[in-house]
């Protein structure tokens, strides 16, 4: 069905080779498929993208069936930040309806979501969150194959930390509407984000943002351009407008659409990538960008009835500029002047309303906007209007040519380097590459860039030092580092194993061995729900903490860390082979100040059973 919205044609100039395909869009067709479109089920993305608007009952049905307990449920929540666009969907749906019951409980929900389960993907870049967003899940080639679940979580992700910034942004204006006085704390929450993000992820001179941080103790950038996290940072703000409109203006364009991660994955079918694209270059007013989205959106499947939220989208959003606020809907046109058609939105019910929206011309510029023929000074639907109406928006016609794109043929990033230490202090690249360059990673800190095989690394002092080492081709092109190599002198560790803490238990129904049992305690709901430690600090300061265990359960398992009979940190150690007691895992790392000589250290009970191994302790440098 919807085959007929896509008619032949490529009608701008290319601006690189190879030129994206860009297809015309019949926005009739489109938004007439849209209103008979009856999903059997709504995500939170298309609900925030169009269904909050055509579907608003259902929507906030679909969105109450995510909640349990009071709060969002995510099935793979925290290593997955699954439902990290509920509260985007559900502000929408709320300006959609202007229901206060509903208002009310999804600040609520929000709130109690937010205060429960954000403080356990804290990240040691403050206020920086860990956790991997959910379509990297199925996406080939986004994090190294050496990453485990522990590590794809420690990672910062753009796109998670832009999410979560803008539901803090959505808990401001919702408590803003409830006269609550919360909306100040939630509005310095979502800009203390924003600016981290801005501080730690945004790289100058490639004009966009890394797909993550990533490494062990000291973040370093994974500088792919992932085309969600950086369409998020334009549509969400936490780009400056000058930032968002380079952004999208350097973007990585193929000839069938924008590539989920470039380079790296030249795969163009994920539909939210090629929406949000779209979207954003609607926003910053790039009407090339804009086509070239939206052909790589009907590029995927234009038979698949299950776009129409993301279609739909294209014409709300794209072209009408549609924006819903609690006060009514908003207009921001942007029409290229190769879809010089009349386009027509009709019998879109909103509220208590049933609307007529035609819009005439090109640009982006309003010359009139008139309701039932009475022109208006603010291109506004006013949310208490009810009946029929009709909406006339007249473009002036301005010129939009001034944009581009940054077409791209398909590229790998460069190999991982395999890196053999034949000691703590000496490195050789076993796949070096003489064409490429080799960056040296000191604590997170670039040292110094090599082209050779063989490196040394030369302590100053007796302080740890973590080295990561980093591929970079001709075209500036950065790859991923190897697992970070840990040089930790003497003095700058300590080790509290399983076997030197009392009382304990040697779990002999998970491990028949008794001398293997013996290096273990079992942490369980009946018994050792809270153990206690010591370790013996020479220096004040601050230390990297992570728990070694082992977990057989097939379900995670969490402590809370307790120092000096404070609680600091949740503890969260996921499942690993089942039935595989033996095998030692490290738990997520934590930072933690210690006093100089005796500390006490307490992991407590939240879920699941663990045998906790040994807990270690680095020096922070």
């Amino acid at each position: 069905m919807l085959a007929a919205i896509i008619t032949a044609g490529c009608s701008h100039t290319p601006v690189q080779t190879p030129s994206p395909e860009v297809r015309h869009i019949n926005v009739d067709s489109i938004y007439e498929h849209a209103s008979t479109y009856r999903p059997d089920s709504l995500t939170a993305d298309a609900i925030y993208l169009s269904m909050a608007l055509l579907r608003p009952e259902e929507s906030i049905k679909a969105l109450r069936e995510r909640v349990k307990g009071g709060k969002i449920t995510d099935g793979k929540f925290p290593l997955v930040a699954e439902n990290a666009m509920w509260g985007a969907a559900a502000w929408e749906t709320y300006c959609a309806t202007g229901s206060r019951e509903w208002l009310k409980e999804a600040y609520d929900i929000l709130t109690a979501s937010v205060r429960t389960q954000w403080k356990l993907t804290d990240s040691q870049l403050s206020p920086l969150s860990f956790g991997t967003p959910e379509y990297s899940v199925t996406t080939p080639g986004y994090y190294p194959d050496w990453m485990d679940d522990m590590d794809r979580f420690q990672t910062i992700s753009t796109s998670v930390n832009a999410e979560r910034a803008y539901t803090h942004n959505v808990l401001s204006l919702m408590a803003g509407e409830l006269n609550l006085y919360a909306e100040r704390e939630h509005h310095l929450s979502a800009s203390r984000l924003r600016n981290a993000i801005n501080d730690r992820l945004w790289i100058p001179d490639r004009q966009h943002y890394a797909a993550y941080l990533y490494g062990l103790y000291f973040p370093i950038q994974y500088t792919a351009s992932d085309a969600i996290a950086n369409s998020l940072c334009a549509l969400f703000d936490i780009a400056t407008p000058e930032m968002a409109e380079a952004m999208i203006r350097q973007m990585p364009v193929m000839h069938k659409g924008i590539p989920l991660l470039y380079p790296g994955n030249p795969a163009t079918d994920n539909v939210n990538a090629q929406t949000l694209f779209a979207l954003a270059a609607a926003k910053v007013r790039n009407p090339i960008a804009f086509a070239t989205g939206a052909s790589g959106l009907l590029s995927i499947s234009p038979s698949d009835e299950s776009l129409s939220p993301w279609l739909t989208a294209l014409v709300t959003r794209g072209f009408f500029g549609m924006q819903l606020t609690p006060d009514g809907i908003r207009f921001s046109p942007m029409v290229p002047s190769d879809y010089p058609d009349i386009k027509h939105i009709r019998g879109l019910h909103y509220r208590e309303a049933t609307l007529d929206i035609n819009l005439h011309g090109t640009g982006d510029r309003i010359a009139s906007f008139s309701i039932d023929s009475v022109s208006a000074a603010t291109p506004l639907f006013p949310a208490d209007m009810t009946g029929e109406h009709r909406i006339d928006i007249t473009l002036t016609g301005n010129d939009l040519t001034k944009s581009h794109v940054n077409t791209v043929n398909p590229a790998e990033a460069p190999a991982i380097p395999k890196v053999a230490w034949s000691s703590p202090l000496r490195a050789r690249i076993v796949n070096f590459n003489p064409e490429l360059k080799y960056q040296i990673y000191l604590n997170g800190a670039l040292h110094e860039e090599i082209a050779t095989e063989s490196w040394s690394l030369t302590p100053t002092d007796g302080s740890p030092l973590i080295v990561n080492i980093i591929a970079r081709d001709a075209d500036g092109n950065s790859g991923l580092s190897p697992r970070s190599h840990s040089y930790t002198p003497a003095g700058s560790s300590l080790t509290i194993n399983a076997s030197s803490v009392t009382p304990r238990r040697a779990p002999l129904h998970f491990i028949k061995d008794r001398a293997t049992a013996t290096n273990y305690i079992e942490l369980a709901a009946r018994h050792n729900t809270r153990i206690t430690c010591y370790a013996n600090i020479e220096e004040e300061g601050d230390y990297y903490l992570t728990v070694g265990y082992s977990n057989g359960s097939g379900h995670m398992a969490s402590r809370t860390l307790g120092i000096n009979d404070r609680d600091v940190a949740t503890m969260l150690c996921p499942a690993g082979r089942p039935n595989d007691w033996i095998t030692v895992i490290p738990s997520n790392t934590v930072t933690v100040r210690l006093r100089k000589g005796v500390n006490k250290i307490a992991l407590t009970y939240i879920r699941g059973t663990m045998l906790l191994n040994k807990i270690t302790l680095l020096k922070k440098p």
